[in-house]
């Protein structure tokens, strides 16, 4: 029996490599230097746990996926993930080649029964094809693996801009039925950003089960160049912890500037005893996250990267009205020029009024 079930799965294996030969996952386009933040969307074929998930993407830190998530702090490894129930996983990606490379990303250890084909449509639910397991391990035969093999999982993803906006590039597994209009809408793109970074032309070249490359919208930060994580994206309705798990970042909407402060958290990385300082300069009574207003205008300590020894911070200013004139300082500004007419206008009245009554 068992070289029976063997047989089948290199029929299989061969079958499918015929028929998806035309249509193989491309990779993601990326050109950008250094390292950034990704996601990709999994769901599992049967329910499973978060802790499994997390062995599976060789991801250490269960606050990374709760994050990606939106889920609470306090939720468990235990807490059960549904079958086809997607999961955002976070991963770093690397440009390289003009495509984008998963950084210290998940490795399979082959079971037996398994294919690459099983692998990755089926283990990893379509988030690569196996042609790109075969060529990322060198695999002269993609029918020949062996029963503990460690296996290389190419995992897609980007760190370009989208127009000029920093985004947090998403590999999304596309449904049957599934259409350029719906997945735009679905994520808050649009259509022809979809077709134009998955060089895509229209809804009949989108392959059911396979990734495409969605721009998911992140919010501004003004984390520095110099900064270790300076390739930090947050996208809407997300949170990251960085500099050693000293700071929480969230953003809330894209349309505003990434909300950063002390995360609170005990023992926060093996790296640091404790979290370094982070008063901001000429403004000690502020910490990274706190903001003082007078008027319109407001004064915020914001997160700006972090180095080996120290977090970094800025002052950054804005204001909160969306019309200058309902500013408090404005109004009295414009009471006190009113009246000054007002005096100025009555003195060279006066004389008129002595004519005429004379």
């Amino acid at each position: 029996m068992g070289c029976v079930n063997q047989v089948l799965i290199l029929i299989l294996i061969s079958l499918s490599a015929l028929f998806f030969s035309t249509s193989t996952a491309q990779s993601f386009k990326c050109s950008t230097p250094g390292i950034c933040s990704a996601l990709v969307g999994y769901a599992p074929r049967n329910a499973t746990s978060i802790s499994a998930i997390l062995n599976l993407f060789n991801i250490k830190n269960l606050r990374n996926v709760l994050g990606a998530n939106g889920l609470p702090l306090n939720t468990t490894r235990n807490f059960t993930v549904e079958a086809k129930q997607t999961i955002k996983i976070p991963i770093s990606c690397l440009c390289s080649n003009g495509t984008g490379v998963v950084y210290n990303g998940p490795v399979y250890t082959v079971k037996k029964d398994d294919g690459l084909f099983i692998i990755a449509s089926e283990v990893f639910s379509g988030l690569v094809v196996y042609e790109k397991i075969q060529q990322a391990n060198k695999i002269p035969n993609a029918n020949l693996i062996d029963v503990g093999q460690n296996l290389t999982i190419p995992l897609p993803c980007s760190c370009d801009d989208v127009d000029g906006d920093k985004v947090v590039h998403y590999a999304h597994v596309v449904q049957s039925e599934s259409s350029l209009e719906s997945i735009a809408k679905q994520f808050g793109t649009d259509e022809d950003t979809l077709k134009k970074i998955n060089d895509i032309a229209d809804d009949s070249k989108l392959i059911a089960d396979q990734a495409i490359d969605v721009p998911l919208k992140a919010c501004n930060s003004s984390i520095k160049s110099e900064s270790l994580d300076n390739g930090l994206r947050v996208a809407n309705g997300t949170y990251v912890f960085t500099a050693n798990g000293c700071v929480k970042c969230t953003c809330d909407s894209a349309s505003s500037p990434l909300q950063c402060e002390q995360s609170q958290l005990q023992l926060p990385s093996s790296k640091w005893q404790t979290c370094p300082a982070m008063q901001c300069e000429g403004s000690e009574s502020l910490s990274i996250g706190n903001f003082t207003t007078n008027g319109c205008n407001r004064t915020t300590c914001s997160y700006a990267g972090y180095t080996n020894q120290t977090i970094l911070r800025t002052i950054d200013t804005s204001t909160t009205c969306s019309n200058p004139s309902t500013d408090p300082s404005n109004i009295a500004s414009r009471i006190g020029s009113s009246w000054s007419f007002l005096f100025i206008s009555s003195i060279h009245l006066i004389p008129l009024f002595l004519r005429l009554f004379h």
